[in-house]
């Protein structure tokens, strides 16, 4: 054999015989079937819809005041599948699967996407206020991991393979490749690199070849206008609108993030009491608009559209709540802005009610409908002028822009809204919206939409760049609880002996169990100096103390060390700085951020 012969048989081994063949035929893999799974479930809804309303669907049906139990009954049977099955499938699904990547090498349980995804379709199927992404995206996440321990890949390709299941998932949901590729790199990821990169574009492709097979090629908001700039004057419109949606991104995170709150005080409460009472909520809420029920995209497209917004539908008892009953003093308010108020109002109310229950299922899609309502709104009220498109054209642009804002995905919006509407035209005030929503929900709200939960249990995830343990980890992970601590009382003599017998550079004071203070080697040092080793403990020891407390962060924790130049830190309760719970070290932090560090590069299956 000649040398340039076996030079290039030598190059086709070693490509046989690379992990990044491996990973990118895994993705393939993870890209098929999850398209074939997301599928199923969104088949999965559309059966449960028609079995809850007996053949019909939430606008349509001769249910009558029925109606009202329908999302109860859901609540209740999806409230005992979470409780029996496994009670993190309760609310949405996209910040377990960020937790799991940050800080939990990777893993997720086939029981939680299980009861996930039966009870997503169940809550969602029956009518609560939630969307498919967040089910959708844990289960191709689960599957990725899954697959990945199974093939024995390390936690970082395992990573990426969660990645490549959830740009599939996005793409077949959505009809739209590229904004699965960059949700998943901006929200799971968190990176931009070829090895990650490559992978998830064969997942996607993979995905979108079957789901079109499956479902045609279609832009997930079909038959909308080619919308344009009227005029240049119109940026200056969209640019007031990028504000009023951020300001309305804050309300909506906060919401939220106030109820989850409300929900942890209330575990008193049987989970499936909780889900069936949200659930009757959100079906008096849905038999006086019916349009909020479900995931709403269905009429996210007829707010774009302008058209089937059923103004003279008959709403509430004997139809008093109707719009055409309502009698408007002032003429420049329509009937049809102020429906599109109502469903903007109530869909809020019943998202969030739908989340604090407990129920199962996504916020992404409720997202695009209460950003539509508001662009709408917006879009009639500026119509008075003459230079601007039409409502629909706002509409559009504020869906995106509040997608951008609630999840802090910038580019994920805008990339995913244009491949979603075919509408090439309106992306230059689509671009100006989503920058200016962002940047006012930056600076106005710490967390995102998905953040906001994982920081309630003491999660920090940085969306910003590739996640850094420091900001993730938390005091209460790396302090020491077992505390050997002195009183004011005791001799200087005798917290000698404490140093030299345990080596520690350190001990807080403490006196009828209420911390005092802190004595450090430098004090006794003084003392002994001074020739002051008969003297107590409470002469010398440091009463302006720097404490921390257990779920504030290791970053937080070395810019408090680094500070004062101390190696130390009392960790007190946060309703009570005098009561002792731990004591933190830089030792403790480097041991914990290394052992950290070392399990993103251990073998998946590993534990």
């Amino acid at each position: 054999m000649s040398g340039e012969n076996r030079n290039t048989t030598q190059r086709i081994q070693k490509i046989l015989n690379s992990e990044m063949l491996k990973l990118n035929i895994l993705a393939s893999v993870t890209g098929l079937f999850v398209a074939i799974l997301t599928w199923i479930f969104l088949e999965l809804i559309d059966l449960i819809i028609n079995v809850f309303y007996l053949g019909g669907d939430y606008l349509n049906n001769d249910l009558g005041y029925w109606a009202i139990l329908i999302p109860g009954i859901g609540g209740l049977i999806a409230g005992i599948l979470i409780k029996y099955g496994s009670r993190g499938a309760r609310g949405h699904g996209v910040p377990v699967v960020m937790e799991s990547v940050a800080i939990n090498q990777s893993k997720l349980g086939t029981r939680l996407a299980l009861t996930k995804i039966v009870a997503a379709a169940t809550s969602i199927g029956s009518g609560f206020s939630l969307g498919r992404v967040g089910p959708v995206v844990l289960m191709a996440a689960t599957f990725g991991s899954d697959l990945g321990q199974r093939a024995k890949l390390s936690v970082e390709e395992t990573r990426i393979l969660i990645g490549a299941g959830t740009a599939a998932a996005i793409t077949t949901a959505f009809n739209a490749p590229l904004g699965g590729v960059i949700f998943a790199m901006e929200l799971i990821l968190s990176e931009m690199r070829t090895r990650s990169f490559i992978p998830l574009v064969v997942s996607t492709v993979m995905a979108t070849a079957v789901a079109r097979s499956m479902a045609g090629d279609l832009a997930a908001f079909s038959d909308l206008p080619s919308y344009t700039i009227v005029s240049s004057f119109e940026y200056i419109l969209y640019l007031i609108l990028g504000l009023v949606i951020g300001l309305a991104a804050v309300g909506f995170i906060k919401l939220l993030y106030a109820i989850d709150e409300i929900s942890e005080k209330g575990k008193w409460i049987p989970l499936p009491i909780q889900t069936t009472i949200g659930g009757i909520l959100v079906g008096i809420i849905g038999f006086i608009f019916p349009e909020i029920l479900g995931n709403g995209f269905g009429i996210t497209q007829e707010i774009m559209l302008g058209e089937n917004l059923r103004v003279d539908m008959s709403r509430g008892p004997n139809g008093i709540l109707s719009m055409q009953e309502i009698d408007f003093y002032i003429s420049t308010v329509s009937n049809v802005t102020v429906l599109l108020i109502c469903l903007f109002v109530f869909k809020l109310i019943a998202t969030s009610i739908s989340v604090g229950s407990g129920a199962s299922g996504g916020v992404f899609t409720p997202s695009l409908f209460i950003g539509a309502s508001i662009g709408a709104v917006f879009g009639h009220i500026v119509g008075v002028f003459d230079f601007t498109a039409p409502a629909g054209a706002y509409a559009l642009v504020g869906m995106a822009a509040f997608v951008a804002a609630t999840t802090r995905a910038t580019l994920t919006a805008i990339v995913l809204l244009f491949e979603m509407s075919d509408s090439y035209e309106i992306i230059l005030p689509l671009m100006l919206s989503c920058v200016v929503a962002d940047g006012v929900c930056y600076v106005l709200s710490e967390h995102s939409i998905y953040t906001a939960k994982l920081a309630l249990h003491g999660v920090k995830i940085d969306l910003e760049a590739e996640q850094d343990l420091m900001r993730m980890l938390t005091v209460e992970e790396a302090m020491t609880k077992e505390i050997m601590s002195v009183e004011p009382e005791t001799p200087i003599e005798a917290t000698i002996e404490m140093l030299e017998d345990t080596g520690h550079m350190s001990f807080p004071v403490i006196e009828y169990e209420k911390l005092l203070g802190i004595i450090t080697w430098t004090d006794i040092h003084r003392a002994v100096e001074l020739g002051d080793r008969d003297k107590t403990v409470n002469e010398y020891y440091t009463k302006a103390l720097i404490t921390i407390t257990p779920k504030e962060t290791l970053s937080d924790a070395m810019d408090k060390l680094g500070e004062k130049e101390i190696g130390h830190l009392p960790v007190v309760d946060p309703k009570d700085d005098s009561k002792l719970i731990g004591y933190i070290t830089k030792g403790d932090v480097v041991k914990i951020y290394n052992r950290k560090r070392l399990a993103r590069n251990k073998m998946s299956w590993e534990e």
